[in-house]
């Protein structure tokens, strides 16, 4: 018999889906016929996706924090920046190489990775016993609307 799924608050639920709205939002933007426009909705979902792996790794951060405040666990504190520097590095990418723009849909991979380091340490990390789950919810709502960028750039809008 398998386990009832963990309550999610409904404030973090919300708020989770708000977060990722921004995301959504310029996801959907790329897709526009003016191309000055869809290439700025594409720049703007690259920035906000690595503003929201790097809010992720500062949850990680907190978590190790709380875990053992006198004796953090340096590792730990190091592999919770490495998303957000990826992040901030495909970002750049972006922004710098314009042909490149359609390898903003890698942030899906980003956020793959983060939400299975997540997923697998999550108890150890002292986190809420729902936090999987919104995570789980949250990451599969990014990953999709990831996928906007290479639809994007297949219409040839980006």
């Amino acid at each position: 018999m398998t386990e009832p799924q963990p309550f999610l608050p409904r404030a973090a639920l919300r708020l989770g889906f708000l977060g990722l709205a921004p995301l959504a939002i310029a996801a959907l933007v790329s897709l526009s016929q003016h191309h000055d426009t869809a290439v700025l909705g594409a720049l703007a979902f690259s920035i906000y996706a690595a503003v929201l792996l790097s809010f992720l790794g500062g949850i990680r951060c907190g978590f190790e924090l709380m875990r053992a405040p006198q004796n953090p666990n340096g590792v730990r504190l190091i592999f919770s920046a490495l998303p957000a520097l990826a992040a901030w590095a495909l970002a750049l990418f972006v922004v710098i190489v314009p042909a490149g723009i359609a390898a903003a849909s890698a942030f899906a991979g980003l956020f793959a990775a983060q939400y299975a380091w997540d997923h697998r340490s999550a108890r150890d990390a002292g986190a809420p016993e729902w936090y999987p789950l919104l995570r789980q919810v949250l990451t599969g709502g990014s990953m999709i609307v990831c996928l906007l960028i290479p639809l994007a750039a297949a219409l040839q809008r980006i």
